[in-house]
């Protein structure tokens, strides 16, 4: 796939990792995919991005002192106006967690959560357009919500990102749906929204997850518990490819999606 300048509204644009130790976590991803670090000027306050074959892929940065959150993964939707977006978080059941905060010559960014508490941010380009590639290998893939209320999660975020949620499937077992952005061509839906909430254990939230793209889901999750990581979930084929569940050894997670070769 060739490189991205641009992403529609309503599209997932970037992904980043607070950290409890950036400088190691940066150790570990790179070890893992192959990424490397691009660190920017100190007024950023220690964030940077990971990089692959010279393509912005995800970004780093430590948490913010004094707050007792875990180390996790945020994944960030494009908008062309913040503000807008903010008032329909709030007027959809949402919170407004943090901003929006501009960010000098990248863009304009908020935190929020939706109606059943999973975190997730909105961005509006200026320089920083997102990641430069997707389905590739050490590149995302795909975004996936799960959920512990799905009927309010699939009124949420058609409500906020403004694009069509689509029914992929809605039986008692298994319920499912992708956002769909209108002006991608068709077929073209990079976030899905799951009904977990028989799945989720009570301590576990409603939240967004990445999958990065491998040549190997096994040989990746290998290679993680080497690192000093966890295998949440085992490598498993399932009916849209072989997926896997990893922990990096500061309990943040993330998913695998082994590429088609």
């Amino acid at each position: 796939m060739p490189a991205i300048d641009s992403q529609p509204d309503g599209a997932p644009v970037w992904f980043d990792l607070s950290s409890s130790d950036p400088a190691a976590a940066a150790k570990f991803y790179g070890d893992l995919f192959g990424w490397g670090q691009y660190e920017l000027p100190v007024e950023f306050g220690g964030y940077s991005y990971f990089t692959y074959e010279g393509k912005m892929v995800a970004g780093l940065g430590p948490k913010p002192p004094g707050e007792e959150i875990p180390d996790i993964w945020c994944t960030y939707f494009q908008t062309s106006d913040i503000e807008k977006s903010v008032t329909q978080v709030a007027a959809a059941g949402g919170s407004v967690l943090a901003g929006p905060m501009d960010i000098p010559l990248q863009g304009f960014m908020a935190f929020a959560t939706d109606r059943a508490g999973a975190v997730f941010g909105l961005w509006q380009p200026r320089e920083h357009r997102g990641f430069g590639i997707f389905m590739e290998p050490s590149a995302p893939c795909y975004f996936e919500l799960q959920t512990t209320d799905y009927p309010a999660a699939l009124e949420f975020y058609r409500d906020v990102l403004g694009n069509p949620v689509i029914t992929v499937a809605d039986t008692d077992d298994f319920r499912y749906s992708q956002l769909a952005q209108q002006d991608l061509e068709a077929g073209e839906r990079h976030a899905g929204i799951m009904d977990a909430s028989k799945d989720l254990p009570p301590e576990v939230p409603s939240h967004w997850s990445v999958y990065i793209g491998v040549e190997s889901a096994d040989a990746t999750a290998a290679k993680a518990t080497e690192l000093g990581g966890t295998v949440v979930q085992a490598p498993e084929d399932t009916p849209h490819g072989r997926i896997a569940t990893l922990g990096d050894p500061w309990g943040a997670t993330i998913k695998l999606y082994q590429l088609k070769v």
